[in-house]
């Protein structure tokens, strides 16, 4: 029997027919929403022309000094030039030195070089040979960037792309791939796209919306309303250690976003505290298991850790976890900090180990180096570190020629 044209015996047909135009009226109501959805999904956010500038807030000495922080810097110049550079290497370099960074050694990228090896197919080709398949193709989405396929590839979702954002790329910056040319925009609509709440990495995603989106929700492509409140409630439901580098880019994140929310106002009130007292239990479990030499390890919070990319040595592991403690603190508000001896031994562990390092140590373990180097920097004001190398080299200069 049809449940559409049933009627009961009891119903009198004028009831009948209003129930049946509701019904009708009903079901094209919710056919139209999920049409305006999926055309919602399709409608990208339009970006800012430039990315949110997220700048260091504390100049603290007491952390590290000038000389050692100059110290450091020297150690860890991105001396990549003639050997195929790692893309995950240049990815962080990149973001830790800056676009307009120049070095004083000739065997360092400069900003400009690394930022046109990840976004400019010739260059990729000048540097990894033209059998290398390229890092950068084009899709029906946008342009994409290739993946965990090899040295030659980026190690992580929207990693790329937040690199470029954190370093002030424009999203009218040209994208050259092996057959187009195309722009920055073209890589944020892929990651637009193809986001979902339910993919392995979201944590350079998220970081990459919080700057370059003005707008506070959008509708994804499954149909879902995001919202900044959303993916922060994503990024703190999984336990402390799980996700990349012992789950310290969730927490890095998180900061991010409460950073930009001071101005932009992309959280809640509710969700903000929520952010808040996660930060402030990540901290508690650092000053709780923080070695007497002032590192931690891939046990820093507790829990049997679950990152399956974990350094390839204990050495690394202490640098790769104290270094990002110390950076996401350096971008945080005070109120998650802890006792200033905390960050202190931390600092001074990490100088002592950096400065004590032979070439093949630091470029073994580079992508794990570059944080704890960027966040030396943070904690000293300063967000494009090459200045200091240049100042002193200018400095040095000038005492020369005196001399002579």
């Amino acid at each position: 029997m049809n449940a559409v044209t049933f009627a009961p015996k009891t119903w009198p047909m004028w009831l009948f027919a209003i129930v049946q135009v509701l019904f009708w009226a009903g079901l094209g109501a919710a056919s139209v929403r999920r049409t305006q959805e999926l055309e919602g999904a399709k409608r990208l956010p339009p970006p800012r022309t430039e990315p949110l500038r997220v700048r260091p807030q504390y100049d603290f000495d007491w952390i590290i000094t000038d000389e050692q922080l100059r110290r450091v810097l020297d150690q860890l110049q991105p001396r990549f030039r003639g050997e195929k550079p790692r893309i995950n290497y240049v990815d962080h370099a990149l973001r830790f030195w800056g676009a307009a960074a120049t070095f004083p050694d000739p065997q360092a990228l400069s900003g400009k070089d690394m930022r046109d090896l990840l976004t400019k197919h010739s260059k990729f080709r000048e540097e990894w040979g033209a059998k290398t398949p390229p890092l950068l193709t084009g899709s029906p989405q946008g342009v994409k960037v290739r993946l965990r396929e090899g040295m030659a590839t980026a190690s992580h979702v929207d990693h790329t792309l937040a690199t470029l954002a954190e370093c002030g790329t424009p999203v009218d910056f040209p994208v050259q791939t092996a057959s187009a040319q195309a722009t920055v925009k073209s890589l944020l609509a892929q990651s637009l796209r193809e986001f979902s709440l339910n993919q392995t990495e979201y944590e350079w995603s998220a970081l990459i919306f919080a700057l370059y989106l003005p707008q506070k929700k959008w509708i994804s492509r499954e149909g879902q309303e995001i919202t900044f409140d959303l993916l922060a409630d994503r990024l703190m439901r999984q336990r402390y250690s799980q996700g990349v580098c012992f789950g310290n880019h969730r927490l890095y994140t998180l900061t991010i976003l409460l950073r930009v929310d001071e101005t932009e106002g992309i959280l809640t009130p509710e969700s903000r505290q929520r952010a808040i007292a996660h930060l402030a239990e990540a901290t508690r479990r650092l000053v709780e298991s923080q070695a007497q030499d002032g590192s931690w390890d891939g046990g820093w919070s507790g829990e049997q850790s679950a990152n399956t990319e974990a350094a390839p040595s204990a050495l690394g592991q202490r640098i790769l976890a104290t270094g990002h403690a110390l950076e996401w603190w350096a971008m945080a508000p005070t109120e998650v900090h802890p006792p200033r001896e905390v960050m202190v031994r931390a600092a001074q562990w990490l100088y002592t180990a950096i400065d004590g390092m032979d070439a093949a140590t630091i470029q073994k373990n580079y992508t794990f180096l570059s944080h704890a180097g960027r966040a030396l920097a943070l904690w000293r004001g300063c967000d494009e570190p090459a200045q200091l190398l240049e100042a002193e080299t200018s400095d040095k200069d000038q005492a020369a020629s005196i001399t002579d």
